[in-house]
């Protein structure tokens, strides 16, 4: 172990005494120990000086007035050391190989900046039921372009991150409020390589605690509106200033020119990232102009693939159903192609499956908000493309069953 590099854990905590301990316990158990442990207090009314204070000497205690996750994480990185940050949450537990897990490939490659695991969900309160995996990305495009369109890795102990690229995101925004983690990870990938390790690093716990800083809580109920909010705010600004390489390639970038047919993969990327993030201009802007290229040449497997995540945004489509200029826009930019069936076939597969579920819940609601919603994307000859082709993919998965049962 002594060729890895030294880690700080870093658990910023406001009013979870009745969590705290067992987080704690769960860092404190690891097969690789961290060099240091700091709890950031960010200004708790509850009993969690007294509960930390039960782990001393191994773990230190700070406490600050009440101003928020970032500022705490700041405050526990000015009081540490270590090479490697790993930032745990006060509510969730690290599995007992998480960190010699996550540090080891940053021991094999200097140029690794971040490392991330997989991740399961528990109920809190429900000792019966089994853990629930969460799915990571199957396809092979690079961490960086997956993160941007959802942010997959939902919990801060499942990465580890170099301390230079954290301290060079410094000082932190401070408007950030609801999407911290996707703020820090976005932050760090963007500036070199990233490396999956594949088994489980984190148990996240489910429950209904509030969340944010004192001066602006919310419930439960109301983080996928923040969520939505601070993702588009976020991914705005890499909307503007990433090089177009940035949506094909890991970085570092090397500032090559994208060829002709990459150029058009990377402005489809960017905007399915924009349309998931509910940027509908920049969305439009960049599918306008990547369709103007290459008009030609048939769009290609991957960019379908591509495609097929514009409208299947982990927050649902709300606003689509609400404003038919959106699947309209769309339309009247795909129609200009030739290959104009293929393109609109992988737009509408997220629509296939919501009417797939609205059947299967009998929910005549979500059914027509789809429907209506396929009227304006698609004509006639898409219709029948997208069901021939949904057709097919269903008897290849009624086949394959077939083959191993």
């Amino acid at each position: 172990m002594t060729d890895l590099p030294e880690v700080s854990v870093v658990l910023p905590t406001f009013n979870r005494d009745t969590y705290i301990a067992e987080s704690l316990r769960s860092v404190l158990n690891q097969t690789l120990p961290p060099k240091e442990i700091v709890v950031v207090d960010d200004g708790s009314t509850d009993g969690t000086a007294d509960v930390v204070a039960a782990f001393a000497p191994r773990v230190r205690y700070v406490r600050q007035e009440n101003a928020g996750k970032l500022t705490a994480i700041a405050t526990g990185m000015d009081l540490t050391s270590g090479d490697l940050v790993w930032i745990m949450d006060d509510d969730d537990l690290a599995t007992p190989h998480a960190l010699e897990a996550l540090a080891a490939p940053f021991a094999r490659d200097p140029e690794v900046v971040l490392t991330y695991g997989r991740m399961t969900r528990f109920a809190d309160g429900d000792s019966e039921a089994a853990d629930e995996l969460v799915d990571h990305p199957t396809d092979d495009r690079p961490f960086l372009v997956q993160m941007m369109e959802d942010c997959f890795v939902t919990g801060h102990p499942c990465v580890l991150a170099r301390r230079d690229r954290l301290e060079a995101l410094r000082p932190f925004d401070l408007s950030v409020i609801a999407s911290v983690d996707y703020y820090l990870h976005l932050g760090v990938a963007m500036t070199g390589r990233s490396e999956f390790v594949d088994t489980v690093v984190l148990r996240q716990r489910q429950h209904n605690g509030l969340r944010g800083p004192a001066h602006a809580r919310y419930t439960e109920a109301e983080r996928n509106a923040k969520w939505i909010e601070h993702d588009a705010y976020l991914l705005r600004g890499i909307l503007e200033t990433a090089p177009l390489q940035a949506y094909l390639d890991s970085p570092p970038w090397d500032g090559r020119t994208l060829d002709t047919e990459e150029r058009r993969l990377a402005l489809i990327q960017k905007a399915v990232i924009a349309g998931r993030k509910k940027l509908w201009p920049e969305a439009l802007d960049a599918l306008e102009v990547a369709m103007a290229i290459l008009p030609e040449v048939p769009i290609s497997e991957r960019e379908q693939m591509v495609l097929t995540g514009m409208l299947g945004s982990r927050y649902g489509i709300d606003e689509v159903y609400a404003s038919p200029d959106i699947p309209g826009a769309l339309r009247a930019i795909i129609m200009q192609r030739t290959d104009r069936e293929a393109a609109l076939t992988a737009l509408s597969r997220p629509l296939l499956h919501e009417m797939k579920i609205a059947r299967r819940e009998a929910d005549p609601r979500r059914a027509g908000r789809a429907i209506q919603c396929w009227a304006r994307l698609m004509d006639l000859r898409s219709t029948q493309a997208a069901l021939h082709s949904a057709l097919g993919r269903n008897l290849n998965r009624a086949v394959s069953r077939f083959r191993f049962t």
